[in-house]
């Protein structure tokens, strides 16, 4: 047998191999066919809060977020069948603490190609997530700078009506020292203060929902809300470009599980993109839709937005979704839009490409997996 020495102390191979497990960075555990951790290193024990005795003879799911065990029990499957897969998941401390992590696993198969254990490398990504979440909340500021022309436009017009409800007012209660007051007259003009008041509240209260931190919590969620919102936020956009915006699509039928704030950013990045592309250009169409259909063996909603712009050069395919790359002028864009909304979209189990592209227009195809209704 062959040994090394470390410290002027002769060490088997074998002990080398786990003081090498032990010293690593990652959590390193190893589990059997029913799902018993059947190895751990000493990471394991910093990270979780458990010993190693405590460990050792747990099973898997113990150690992991009660959100996420449907997952890991499918994704044991797949591995035991598969043999490697990566996947990011949460983790359950000892004291309840949850650990965002990138899992690496490999199967472990005997000389009859038969089952024996996984062998799965753990990285903590919490600081990972929390650089993801500045940059996202950062890009949703952005958004929300390139829309602010157009937000003012959208309030001048509602204070514009209620101005002007005002003074017919007023005139009307002048008038009535002479004559009664026409009510009729009267109650028409507040009803349309009123109305152009709550324009405005709606926007206010949206754009302050749209730019508050992210919510890590997902929830049952509907995209045509979701899109009918993004819709909203960039209404005078659409309207400044001369776009012909056609969404066809039910409420209460498209439902995903989701943050609807971080979903809402992804579909204002595209929309947004759709009307520079096609501004100034003849055929100004943007056409939203979602189909139902099946990628990787999963029911999911394929939502598509076409619109009738320039197109993506070929060349530029491959860059346009890394963070700060733009094709726009100077002080048009800050090259967040895309990568940030590739980023959402995958934290949701989903993925966002550009399907098509030509000289007649994009087509940016988001995949997100289809969930139940709620009760």
């Amino acid at each position: 047998m062959s040994r090394m020495r470390i410290n002027e102390q002769d060490i088997p191979d074998a002990d080398v191999f786990k003081i090498l497990l032990d010293s690593f960075p990652d959590m390193i555990h190893s589990v059997d066919d029913d799902g018993t951790i059947v190895f751990t290193n000493q990471t394991a024990t910093k990270m979780l809060g458990y010993s190693r005795q405590e460990l050792l003879g747990m099973n898997i799911r113990q150690i992991y977020a009660d959100e996420v065990l449907d997952e890991l029990d499918k994704g044991f499957k797949d591995l035991k069948k598969r043999g490697d897969k990566r996947v990011e998941s949460i983790l359950k401390t000892k004291d309840g603490t949850r650990i965002p992590v990138e899992i690496r696993s490999f199967s472990i198969y005997d000389d009859e190609g038969l089952f024996l254990r996984t062998f799965s490398i753990l990285r903590d990504i919490r600081e990972i997530k929390q650089l993801q979440n500045s940059l996202v909340h950062a890009g949703r500021l952005a958004a929300i700078g390139e829309l602010a022309s157009g937000v003012a436009h959208d309030i001048n017009n509602p204070l514009t009506v209620i101005l002007l409800s005002i003074e017919m007012i007023a005139k009307e209660l002048q008038s009535s020292r002479a004559n009664p007051p026409d009510t009729s007259r009267l109650l028409a003009f507040t009803h349309n203060c009123k109305k152009a008041s709550g324009s405005i509240q709606k926007l206010a209260d949206h754009l302050r929902t749209f730019s508050r931190g992210m919510a890590e919590q997902h929830e049952n969620v509907d995209l045509f809300e979701v899109i009918n919102d993004a819709v909203f936020i960039t209404g005078s956009r659409i309207n400044e470009h001369g776009i012909d915006l056609r969404f066809s699509a039910a409420k209460g039928r498209y439902y995903v599980l989701g943050c609807p704030n971080q979903l809402e950013q992804v579909f204002v990045n595209l929309i947004g993109n759709a009307c520079d592309a096609m501004a100034g250009l003849p055929e100004r169409i943007l056409t939203i839709s979602i189909n139902s259909d099946e990628r990787n063996g999963q029911q999911q909603w394929r939502i598509d937005l076409c619109d009738t712009g320039s197109g993506v050069p070929e060349t530029l395919r491959d860059d346009i979704f890394q963070s700060f790359y733009t094709t726009k002028p100077k002080g048009k864009g800050t090259g967040l839009g895309l990568s940030i909304s590739r980023g959402i979209t995958r934290d949701h189990k989903g993925e966002l490409e550009l399907h098509s592209s030509n000289e007649k227009g994009s087509t940016f195809r988001v995949y997100l997996p289809q969930a139940a209704p709620p009760a």
